[in-house]
C-alpha cells in the first residue's frame, strides 16, 4: 500500500506543477487545496511507517489537514466555477469552524475529544495503522464535509438551472467527484480497512477540480492574455499613496515621462517638470473631490473623469482610480495614462476637413445666391425697361431698403438682421408682377385713366404669383414667405385704403410696410411723366403727414431719421 500512497504523492505533486504553470488566474483556492492534499499523503505515508503511537499520532493529525480543509477549498472552487462571489463573512466564518474542527484533531493523543481512545498496530507487511474509537466531537468532522457538500450541490443546481454562462459539464464534473470523495469516505468507515483508500479518493477528487478549471482557463483567462498584455503595454501606471507620496510606476510610464525616473520611491514628487506637475494636479483635485464624498458616493466613484494632457508629441487621457485594500477602503491612487495621439489626430483632421468643407460650401453658397440675385435683379430691371416712366427705380429702392434697414435694427421687436437682410434681398422683385400688364398702359406716358390704373394695381397680385413660381424649391420657405409678401402688399396702406386686398394696421406684414416708404418715397423724389421730382423737403413732409394712415406710424417715424443719408444718396446717385 506504501507504494499506492507514494503515487499518489507523486501524482499530486506533478498536478500542483502543472497547475502553476497552466493556472494564468493563480487561484489561491486550487493552491491551497493541492498543497493541503499533498500533506496529506505525507501524511498517510508517514503514518503507514509509523514504529511508535507518536509518530502514528503525528501523521494522523496531519491527514487531517485535508479531511478538514479540503471540503471548504472543494466549495470555494465550485463558486469561482459558477462564478458565485464567495461572502467575506461567511469565509472568515467557515475557516474558522474548520480550524477548530483542525484543533480538536490535534488533541488526539492529549485528550478523549476526537478519538476516546486510540491504539497501533502492524499488519504481516509491516505496514502500520490506528485502532481508534471516534470521540464526541468527531461528528463535527463528517457534518462539516456533508453541509459543504450540500451547499455546493445547491450552487451548482441553481448555476444549472439559470441562464448563466457556465459550461453545465463541468459542475456535473465537480459534483460527481464530489460524491466519489464522500463515497470513498463511507466505504472506508463502514468496512474499517486496515489501510485508508482516501489518498487515492483524493487523486480523483483533485483530477476532477483541475478539469473544469484548465478549462475555464483556455477559454477566458488564457485566450485573452495576449490581448491583455498588448493592451497593458500600451498604458502608463504611476501610483500614489494617500499622502500623495510616489509609490510606483510601470516601464510605458517611465518611457513616456522621463522625469519620473528622478523621483524616489516613497517622497512626494517635488522640481518635478510642467508634464509630472500637472499629472500631480489630477491627482491631488481628485483626492480632494473623493474626500468630500460620502461612504456610499465613494463605493459608486472610484475613477474620475477623464483629463487630456499633450507629453511631447503625443496625446494622452489621463483617469486617477482608486487603489483600495481588501476592506475596499482607499489606501492611494492610480494615475491610468492612454496614448490616444492617432484619435485626437484623426477629430483634427476631420475638424480640419470639416471646417475647409464649411468654408467651400459657404463660399459656393454665397456665389449661387449672387447669382440669384443678379438673375431677379436683371429680370426686374428687364421689366422695368418696359415702364418709360419708372427709370432706375429697382435700383433705388432697393438701396433705400438697405439704408433703411440699418435704422430699423434694434429697434422694432422680433426683427434681426436676417430678416432685415431677406427685406433687402426681395426690395428688386417688388414690382415683377408689371411683366402681366399690357404695354399700352405701361408705357403709357400720361396719367392713367381709372380703367388703365385698376389694371394696373394687378400687378401686385400677378408679382406675388410670379416671386412664388421663381424662388419654390430654390430659397428657403422664410425667404420666399418675404419676397412673396413684398410683392403682393406694398401698395397696402394702413388705414386700409390700399390695394390689392385693402388690409389695415398690423394685418399689413411688416416687410411690405418697409417696402411701402422706401416705394413712394422714391416716386417722390424723382421725376415721372406725369410730374416732376418733388424736394425733399416736400417729400418728408408727405412722408410724415401719411404716418398712420398711408404708413407704420414707427416706422415713418425711423425712415424720416434716414434724412441725411437717403439725401446724401440721391445727391450722389448716377444712373448707369
Amino acid at each position: 500500500m506504501i507504494y499506492v500512497y507514494i503515487g499518489c504523492l507523486a501524482y499530486l505533486i506533478v498536478l500542483y506543477l502543472w497547475l502553476m504553470a497552466a493556472d494564468v488566474r493563480k487561484s489561491i483556492f486550487q493552491n491551497i487545496t493541492l498543497l493541503i492534499v499533498i500533506l496529506s499523503c505525507f501524511g498517510f505515508i508517514a503514518l503507514i511507517r509509523s514504529k511508535s503511537l507518536s509518530e502514528a499520532l503525528l501523521a494522523i493529525k496531519i491527514t487531517y489537514l485535508a479531511g478538514c480543509f479540503l471540503p471548504l477549498t472543494y466549495l470555494f472552487t465550485i463558486c469561482e466555477v459558477c462564478n458565485k462571489k464567495i461572502n467575506k463573512f461567511f469565509a472568515v466564518l467557515s475557516f474558522s469552524a474548520q480550524g477548530a474542527i483542525f484543533g480538536c484533531a490535534c488533541g488526539i493523543g492529549f485528550n478523549d475529544y476526537f478519538y476516546k481512545s486510540v491504539s497501533l498496530t502492524t499488519d504481516s507487511y509491516g505496514n502500520s495503522y490506528l485502532i481508534k474509537e471516534y470521540g464526541p466531537f468527531h461528528f463535527l468532522y463528517p457534518l462539516s464535509m456533508g453541509i459543504y457538500l450540500f451547499i455546493g450541490l445547491v450552487i451548482v443546481i441553481n448555476t444549472a438551472s439559470s441562464y448563466a454562462k457556465v459550461y453545465k459539464k463541468h459542475l456535473y464534473t465537480l459534483i460527481y467527484c464530489a460524491f466519489g470523495a464522500v463515497f470513498s469516505y463511507v466505504i472506508q468507515r463502514l468496512f474499517q480497512f486496515s489501510c485508508d483508500i482516501i489518498p487515492i479518493s483524493f487523486a480523483i477528487l483533485i483530477t476532477g477540480v483541475l478539469i473544469p478549471i484548465y478549462y475555464s482557463n483556455i477559454y477566458s483567462a488564457v485566450t485573452n492574455k495576449k490581448i491583455v498584455d498588448e493592451q497593458l503595454g500600451k498604458l502608463g501606471f504611476i501610483t500614489f499613496d494617500r499622502k500623495l507620496c510616489f509609490r510606483s510606476a510601470n516601464d510605458y510610464a517611465y518611457r513616456k515621462i522621463k522625469d519620473l525616473k528622478n523621483v524616489q520611491i516613497g517622497n512626494m514628487v517635488e522640481e518635478v517638470s510642467p508634464v509630472l506637475a500637472e499629472l500631480m494636479c489630477m491627482v491631488a483635485k481628485f483626492d480632494v473631490e473623493y474626500n468630500k464624498k460620502t461612504s456610499k458616493e465613494k463605493r459608486s466613484h472610484k475613477h474620475s473623469d477623464k483629463f487630456s494632457i499633450k507629453i511631447g508629441n503625443s496625446d494622452f487621457d489621463v483617469i486617477v482610480h482608486t487603489v483600495d485594500n481588501y476592506m475596499s477602503r482607499c489606501v492611494g491612487y492610480t494615475l491610468e495614462l492612454r496614448d490616444e495621439t492617432e484619435h485626437y489626430q484623426a477629430i483634427s483632421l476631420k475638424n480640419t476637413y470639416n471646417l475647409e468643407l464649411a468654408k467651400k460650401v459657404a463660399e459656393k453658397t454665397i456665389h449661387i445666391r449672387e447669382m440669384q440675385d443678379k438673375s431677379l435683379l436683371a429680370m426686374a430691371q428687364m421689366v422695368e425697361s418696359r415702364d418709360l416712366s419708372t427709370g432706375g427705380h429697382i435700383r433705388r429702392t432697393s438701396d433705400v431698403v438697405k439704408i433703411f434697414s440699418k435704422k430699423i435694427l434694434g429697434k422694432i421687436d422680433d426683427i434681426d438682421r436676417r430678416f432685415l437682410k431677406m427685406v433687402t434681398r426681395s426690395a428688386p422683385m417688388h414690382d415683377l408682377g408689371k411683366i402681366a400688364v399690357d404695354d399700352a398702359i405701361l408705357r403709357k406716358q400720361a396719367k392713367f385713366t381709372d380703367e388703365e390704373y385698376e389694371v394696373m394695381k394687378t400687378h401686385a397680385k400677378n408679382g406675388a404669383e410670379i416671386v412664388r413660381k421663381v424662388l419654390t424649391d430654390i430659397e428657403d420657405e422664410e425667404f420666399v414667405k418675404v419676397a412673396v409678401n413684398v410683392a403682393h402688399y406694398h401698395h397696402e396702406k394702413v388705414d386700409g385704403t390700399g390695394y390689392p386686398e385693402g388690409l389695415k394696421g398690423e394685418e399689413i406684414p411688416i416687410e411690405a410696410r418697409i417696402m411701402a416708404l422706401a416705394d413712394v418715397f422714391d416716386a417722390l423724389v424723382s421725376k415721372r411723366c406725369y410730374k416732376e421730382a418733388f424736394s425733399y423737403d416736400k417729400a418728408f413732409s408727405i412722408i410724415e403727414a401719411d404716418a398712420g394712415k398711408h404708413f407704420d406710424a414707427k416706422l415713418a417715424e425711423i425712415f424720416l431719421s434716414c434724412r441725411p443719408e437717403l439725401e446724401e444718396y440721391y445727391n450722389n446717385y448716377k444712373d448707369v
